[in-house]
């Protein structure tokens, strides 16, 4: 399971989807005062395991030229990934907001 949300209930329900051996990535970019819990038994019962993804985990001399041109090509809607404009003044706040686990979508 992939979970993009960040939230411990989210994260929680992409564990629960998980398959028997099955891995759940957390894309989702939560608080630092956020916590998701697992019991001891549950992990080896179930044999999952839990990994995060940093930016997809990619090779950016690799991938941002390919993700350039499918965007140059129409392929990509980035609409719908801007959650606010900011001004050049507003920054500050902006990454106060980042590291308090709002907005990054």
């Amino acid at each position: 399971a992939v979970e993009c949300v960040g939230r411990p209930a989210t994260i929680r329900a992409a564990w629960e989807s998980t398959r028997r051996g099955g891995r759940t990535t957390v894309v989702g970019i939560g608080g630092k005062d956020q916590e998701v819990t697992f019991n001891a038994l549950e992990i080896f019962h179930w044999g999952r395991s839990l990994t995060g993804c940093v930016y997809g985990n990619s090779d950016p001399a690799r991938d941002l030229p390919a993700l350039a041109d499918h965007i140059r090509a129409g392929r990509f809607d980035l609409s719908m990934m801007v959650t606010e404009r900011i001004a050049l003044d507003g920054i500050p706040a902006a990454f106060d907001n980042m590291i308090a686990g709002k907005g990054g979508r």
